[in-house]
């Protein structure tokens, strides 16, 4: 993680390899590996001037105890290894535009794929793609894709041999609670879009298929998208001189595996119109294998914890609202053996909870499961009982035997509309990586609120490896 830092953090960088240093740390006494010190040069030396002599000092030694003790071997260690980082090498590679944390990427890695190339202007979401697969840094690009898509002829030798991309651009613009982004066109009255910046990403994602020419793509948004399908349509036909074929798909994340229901648009194209037609039915077929998996699967081993008793300290970590790793052998149901691909987890990551007010607290104590701010048992206590027709989901506590609702990156602002059904508290980030079927293993960096982002923001794993598995079968 080290030259993660050094490239794209460099104004923090010995701020984050300090942190990166007492993870490591931490880590290898769990382990009983007693640190080593070593003569040689385990790190670059340019490190040094930034990090301060003691800190280069200790890292030297922590990596050369590292590779004496065979951390390439280690399910855990070896993420921190940048030698193991490497270019590609597979006859199904794809590249993923706004990748966030790679809940897309992982489901397509679960189908067979193999990530070539990652691009996200939102650098904690690609600091966890990083940390969680062994691409080399070169094959990430982070920033704004109307950069890349203008300096692309310094890329193109990265996309050689890439069979598929997929992205899912931010969705704001597509919105349907923002009318103003859209306009009628008074011929054929088609939503079309008003051409401001948040509307305009996915014709970015739209010049680079023309542009990479893959054999297949894969684009995911919200419902909204599918009101200005016709301009989108017309977008790919300009952009790949109508060489591909595509069908859109309106899919609910809870018929695929998934404990939650999330609708989103999903367009899937490819040169051969049967491939196409053949994945959209299968698809459709697969939503009547669903396994009824429900909140409860997901909470299921998970220690006990409270909200933060710390006010302005979102840092704080303890036994009563969880830590960021911690060393503990959970037991795993039939979901999340799925989830975790039958790997055994020796480490719990990212289950911690934040800091609420009285109120709150006495809010989330009263409700009862699936209920919201209407429920009389909180009318009392409740802030915003004048507005509460519009804020009626400002409060609800989860039911803990039914799907999730579904998880956004609202989170980040606070977990009032997903209160657990059990705990006088909002989800912890491990429970809703849970709910978005991200394996155990799956480790999400920066600090909790971008945590919650990450995860909201993402596409759920199962459905996405779905989908990749389904247009496996179709490339030759």
């Amino acid at each position: 993680m080290l030259e993660f830092y050094y490239k794209y953090n460099k104004n923090k960088f010995r701020e984050k390899s300090k942190k990166l240093f007492e993870e490591i740390s931490k880590i290898l006494q769990y382990e009983s590996i007693c640190v080593e010190e070593t003569e040689g040069t385990e790190i670059p030396c340019e490190y040094e001037t930034e990090l301060t002599e003691t800190l280069f000092k200790n890292f030297n030694n922590v990596y050369y105890t590292l590779r004496k003790n065979n951390a390439k071997d280690h399910p855990l260690l070896k993420k921190y290894l940048p030698e193991l980082k490497v270019h590609p090498k597979s006859d199904l590679l794809f590249a993923d535009f706004f990748s966030g944390a790679g809940g897309l990427s992982q489901g397509l890695i679960n189908a067979g794929f193999t990530p070539s190339f990652v691009n996200d202007n939102y650098l904690e979401a690609l600091e966890t793609y990083y940390f969680n697969h062994f691409l080399s840094l070169d094959r990430f690009y982070y920033g704004d894709i109307a950069e890349l898509v203008n300096n692309v002829a310094d890329f193109l030798h990265l996309f050689e041999g890439v069979k598929l991309i997929a992205g899912g651009p931010p969705c704001q613009g597509f919105s349907t609670a923002n009318r103003q982004n859209f306009t009628i066109n008074s011929e054929n009255q088609e939503k079309r879009f008003i051409e401001d910046k948040r509307n305009v990403l996915y014709k970015q994602f739209v010049q680079l298929l023309g542009l990479i020419k893959p054999d297949f793509f894969i684009m995911e948004n919200v419902r909204g998208m599918k009101k200005v399908e016709e301009q989108i349509k017309e977008d790919i036909k300009n952009a790949t001189n109508s060489e591909y074929f595509f069908n859109p798909l309106i899919l609910d994340a809870k018929h695929f595996g998934v404990p939650q229901s999330r609708i989103r648009y999903f367009l899937i194209g490819g040169k051969n119109v049967f491939d196409i037609e053949q994945i959209k039915t299968r698809l459709t077929y697969r939503q009547n294998e669903d396994k009824g998996y429900k909140l409860r699967d997901v909470l299921f081993g998970l220690p006990h914890i409270q909200t933060n008793p710390i006010k302005l300290n979102v840092d704080y970590e303890s036994e009563i609202n969880g830590y960021n790793v911690r060393s503990i052998s959970l037991e795993q149901n039939e979901f999340l053996t799925e989830i975790n691909g039958g790997r055994k987890v020796d480490y719990l990551w990212n289950h911690r909870s934040r800091y609420n007010n009285e109120n709150d607290l006495e809010i989330f104590k009263r409700l009862p499961e699936g209920a919201n701010s209407l429920h009389d048992s909180i009318q009392d206590i409740l802030v915003y009982k004048n507005r509460k027709h519009i804020f009626k989901d400002k409060y609800y506590r989860l039911k803990r035997d039914e799907v999730s609702k579904t998880i956004t990156s609202h989170m980040r602002f606070d977990c009032h509309m997903y209160i657990h059904p059990e705990e006088a508290r909002g989800l912890s980030p491990r429970e809703a990586a849970r709910i978005q079927t991200f394996p155990d293993d799956y480790i999400f960096r920066g600090n909790l609120n971008s945590w919650y982002q990450q995860i909201g923001n993402a596409v759920p794993v199962k459905l996405a490896e779905v989908i990749g598995k389904e247009i496996k079968n179709y490339i030759q």
